[in-house]
C-alpha cells in the first residue's frame, strides 16, 4: 500500500518486509536532510480487529521497553488514528537468524558455540528486560524470524505482536496456539492451562538457540534433544559445543518445573558454560574411555585390579588401563554418570 502524504515519513522507494495484515518499508523523516532510513511498518486499513488489537500490543510494549537488543521506537501512530503506523530504527545489513541460519546454504554461525552464545546471552538479556518493566511483558513468539542478527553479531528482537502482560487477556482465537510452531513451549499450546511468563520466553530462546548453531529447524518438545539431536550427536568432532547440551537440557523441557525459568538462572549457567568452553575443559561425556594421563580415548576395562586395590576388582570401582601409554587408573562410574544426568559442569 502507498503512504499516506500525511504522514511525516517520506518513502525511499523500498518495500523491505510484508504479510498477511501489513507491509514494511523503507522511509525517512520530511525534515532529514540526510534521508537517514527508518523501517516503517503499516497495518492494513482492511485488517481484522485481532490484527488490530495484537497491532496496539506491540506499539504498547515497544515504545515502552529502552533496551540495547530489543528494536528502537521512534514513531508510532495513537489508538484512535485510522492509519495505524509504526516506526523503528533500521540497521543496515541486518538479517533474521531465519535468514542467516536457515535459509542459505553455509551459516556464519554454524558450530560456533561462544558466537551462538553470545547471540543467546543477548537474548535472556531483552527477556529479562522484559520481564522488569512495571508491567511485565512476554514476548510470546521469540524465533527464528523475529531476532535480527547485526554484522557485529548483536541482535534486535523484533516483532511483540503476541507479547502480553500480567494480567492482559491472552489476544488468540478459540483453538489457536500461541507463537511459531515447534518454537513455542507447551504451555502456548491451545486448551493448556498455564499462563504464558518469562519461563515461556526462556524456552524459545534455547530452541532459537539450537537453530542458530546447527542450522536446522527445532524439532518438536524436549526428546530429541536429550537424544539424537544432542550437541554430541550433531558435532561428534567439536567437543566445545557438547556444553551446550547443559543449556538445552536444563531449559527444553515439557514440563516448565523442570526448567531453568529465572534470567537470573540462565545468566549463571551461561558464565559457566562460557567457562569451560574457554578453559577448553573436557565434557564429561567425553572422558568415559579418556586416560587421564595422555588424554587420548584409549582406557580399556582391564581383568585384573588396580594395585591400589590390592589387586582385586571391585565394582564400585573399576581399573582401566590405557592401551597407549599403558597408564593404569580406578573411575567410579556411578559419580560420572550422576553428574552427567545432573548436568554438571
Amino acid at each position: 500500500m502507498a503512504i499516506p502524504d500525511h504522514l511525516d515519513w517520506k518513502p525511499l522507494n523500498k518495500k523491505i518486509g510484508s504479510g498477511g495484515q501489513g507491509t514494511v518499508h523503507l522511509v525517512y523523516h520530511k525534515d532529514d536532510p540526510a534521508k537517514t532510513p527508518r523501517a516503517l511498518k503499516i497495518l492494513k486499513i482492511d485488517a481484522s480487529q485481532e490484527a488490530y488489537r495484537r497491532f496496539q500490543k506491540e506499539i504498547k510494549a515497544v515504545s515502552k521497553i529502552d533496551h540495547h537488543a530489543i528494536i528502537e521506537v521512534i514513531d508510532h501512530s495513537s489508538k484512535d488514528e485510522e492509519l495505524q503506523f509504526l516506526v523503528m530504527k533500521y540497521h543496515w545489513g541486518a538479517e533474521t537468524i531465519e535468514e542467516v541460519c536457515l535459509s542459505s546454504d553455509s551459516s556464519l554461525y554454524y558450530g560456533r558455540a561462544l558466537v551462538c552464545l553470545y547471540i543467546f546471552e543477548q537474548l535472556i538479556s531483552a527477556i529479562q528486560a522484559c520481564e522488569s518493566q512495571p508491567e511485565p511483558i512476554y514476548h510470546r513468539d521469540i524465533s527464528p524470524k523475529n531476532v535480527l542478527v547485526l554484522p557485529d553479531t548483536s541482535i534486535r528482537l523484533i516483532d511483540f505482536g503476541l507479547c502480553q502482560t500480567v494480567g492482559d487477556s491472552t489476544l488468540t482465537l478459540a483453538g489457536e496456539d500461541v507463537g511459531t510452531r515447534n518454537y513455542a513451549p507447551p504451555e502456548c499450546s491451545s486448551g493448556n492451562d498455564l499462563r504464558p511468563g518469562t519461563y515461556t520466553d526462556i524456552y524459545s530462546a534455547a530452541k532459537v538457540l539450537w537453530s542458530a548453531i546447527t542450522s536446522q529447524y527445532v524439532f518438536d518438545r524436549e526428546e530429541a534433544v536429550l537424544n539424537e539431536k544432542s550437541m554430541r550427536k550433531m558435532f561428534p568432532h567439536k567437543k566445545e559445543t557438547w556444553h551446550l547440551d547443559h543449556i538445552f537440557r536444563n531449559i527444553i523441557r515439557q514440563d516448565p518445573n523442570d526448567r531453568l525459568t529465572k534470567t537470573s538462572q540462565v545468566f549463571d549457567l551461561i558464565k559457566k558454560v562460557r567457562h569451560a568452553i574457554l578453559d577448553d575443559f573436557a565434557p564429561l561425556e567425553s572422558v568415559v574411555d579418556q586416560c587421564p594421563a595422555c588424554k587420548r580415548n584409549t582406557a580399556e576395562a582391564a581383568t585384573h585390579g588396580h594395585p591400589i586395590l590390592g589387586g582385586r576388582i571391585d565394582p564400585q570401582f573399576p581399573a582401566y588401563e590405557c592401551t597407549a601409554c599403558g597408564f593404569a587408573f580406578v573411575r567410579r562410574h556411578e559419580t560420572l554418570d550422576n553428574n552427567i544426568k545432573n548436568h554438571y559442569i
